[in-house]
């Protein structure tokens, strides 16, 4: 396995493309690129780069999509065109497939629709990770997940991301082969080969009592605890609905909801994005009826120790092996908290895996991984305000 990067921040889609997949072609040194990924803040997502990459580098396989922030060995970016060139050898296999118009369709087909396309051409071989790249906020996202496990495998190890596009919760893309989509999933099914290790976290505490979601549906919370969901926020921080909405985007950050998972070491997180008229919670994800949940709280101790710990277990994880290069997806929640200090994560990721090991990816709209069970290594779940390091290498 070859692995080269590039990156450019040039304004004009033409010339970063240029910049960027030129840097990494003269990485590769003259070994014939496999396959592509690549990032791009939201100006740059373009038909244009996708025609000039192809241009560049002939028709191989590319995957990616736009972003808020751009992760790269050299840095954090808002604006910047990323692109991680690999040369994979024989025994490694892929393939990359999406799906359109996911808005319009049932999740759960959706996912079993993506699944099964990435699946082709998989008959005898084994099959190692996907890596899922999907629109913007999908608030059935668990029920996406579970068909694509339908598909894949109930444990079978999916990593991925929703796309991002400066808070405003408008439009992402996705680069799908010779395709610019938007309301799309896509995704890559590894094989072969190919060896990974993983590590998910996101450093945040329990807040106060266990309370129960009495009444809930998808991704509404309508009741916590027999009263409307909003009292928790109203007498926690003694605030009104109307001065709670306000400050909602902040509050919702630092004390997102918690949920209890029997069974795992970390609460799965959800943000509040809305509050209903009647008081319920709509949260960037599911929160099933019935489940326990915990107001939650972090510092930045705590969530640097927790991108300290998803580096050493994606590293432990891979075993003996040496790290190639790692694709990083980390919360737009982490990115704001952060500011102007949000390369503090980059720089201790360097300090687990080493300054040179090649790294590359994005801030996210919520993050798709597996928690790491006390028993064993189960379900995927979708997550808020995580950050999630796949560590890939040769053994």
């Amino acid at each position: 396995m070859n692995v080269s990067l590039g990156f450019s921040q040039y304004k004009d889609p033409v010339f970063a493309t240029n910049e960027a997949i030129g840097q990494a072609i003269i990485g590769l040194k003259n070994t014939p690129p496999t396959l592509a990924f690549i990032f791009t803040s939201i100006e740059l997502a373009h038909p244009v780069v996708l025609k000039t990459a192809n241009n560049l580098l002939g028709d191989i396989p590319i995957i990616g999509c736009s972003s808020l922030g751009i992760i790269t060995s050299q840095g954090v970016f808002k604006h910047g065109f990323a692109i991680l060139l690999l040369s994979l050898g024989q025994h490694t296999f892929f393939n990359i497939a999406g799906i359109k118009d996911i808005g319009k369709k049932d999740p759960l087909l959706s996912g079993k629709e993506l699944g099964e396309k990435l699946l082709f051409g998989f008959k005898n071989v084994p099959r190692s990770l996907s890596i899922i790249l999907s629109d913007k906020l999908i608030t059935e996202g668990t029920h996406l997940i579970t068909g694509l496990q339908e598909a894949l495998g109930n444990s079978f190890p999916l990593i991925g991301a929703s796309a991002s596009d400066n808070f405003e919760n408008h439009k992402t893309y996705q680069f799908v082969n010779q395709e610019l989509l938007t309301d799309s999933c896509s995704g890559i099914l590894f094989g072969g080969k190919f060896h990974f290790g993983f590590g998910t976290k996101h450093g945040w505490k329990p807040l106060g009592k266990m309370r129960c979601v009495t009444s809930s549906g998808g991704n509404i919370i309508r009741e916590i605890d027999g009263q409307p969901a909003v009292k928790l926020y109203e007498n926690y921080f003694a605030k009104n609905t109307l001065e709670l909405a306000k400050e909602l985007r902040r509050i919702s950050i630092f004390y997102p909801l918690g949920i209890y998972l029997p069974g795992e070491k970390e609460y799965l997180l959800r943000n509040v994005i809305s509050i209903k008229d009647d008081g319920s919670l709509v949260t960037q994800g599911d929160i099933p009826e019935n489940s326990k949940i915990r107001l939650m709280i972090s510092t930045g101790d705590s969530r640097l120790s927790a991108t300290v710990a998803a580096c050493e277990e994606a590293k432990n994880n891979l075993g003996p092996g040496k790290v190639q290069f790692l694709l990083i997806f980390a919360s737009a929640a982490r990115f704001s908290i952060w500011g102007r200090q949000n390369d503090t994560e980059l720089c201790v990721i360097k300090e687990v895996f080493g300054e040179k090991i090649p790294l590359i990816g994005i801030y996210t709209n919520g993050e798709q991984a597996p928690l790491k069970s006390i028993n064993y290594l189960g379900r995927t779940y979708f997550h808020n305000q995580s950050i999630n390091i796949l560590a890939i290498g040769e053994q």
